[in-house]
């Protein structure tokens, strides 16, 4: 970061409609090299409080849900494929454990587990609810 220097009063209106625009307070703060807390600063001044977008959180949490199933997936091709070389019983159920402990998280992500609704149909449900 550059030596301090106080923000003029063209840069704090440029920051401003920066935020304005939708940019969030960190990269408005590497945009125009000073410290996110100036900006966070200047945001409170100003009246802008930023929160985090609704969509992009829950964007995120559906990327990473689908990110743990992709794994989950994963699992399975490998403990199918495991299997099938499988001789002798120990490593039997040292597979069958690891496919039962991933089949029950795969249960979980969709919803399941008794009065738990599910992280993808909890995250569906909000989706649809938005307009």
């Amino acid at each position: 970061m550059a030596k301090w220097t106080p923000v003029s009063s063209e840069e704090e209106a440029a920051i401003c409609e920066a935020l304005e625009a939708g940019k969030s307070q960190n990269r408005v703060a590497k945009d125009f090299n000073r410290a996110p807390d100036t900006v966070h600063r200047i945001a409170a001044r100003h009246g802008l409080v930023y929160t985090a977008p609704k969509k992009t959180a829950s964007a995120r949490r559906h990327y990473a849900s689908e990110e743990r199933i992709g794994l989950l997936v994963d699992c399975f091709e490998k403990g199918r494929e495991l299997l099938a070389k499988c001789e002798t019983p120990r490593g039997y159920k040292d597979i069958m454990v690891g496919l039962g402990i991933a089949l029950d998280k795969r249960h979980l992500e969709e919803g399941g587990g008794g009065s738990q609704l599910g992280e993808l149909k909890l995250l569906f449900s909000k989706m649809e609810a938005d307009p």
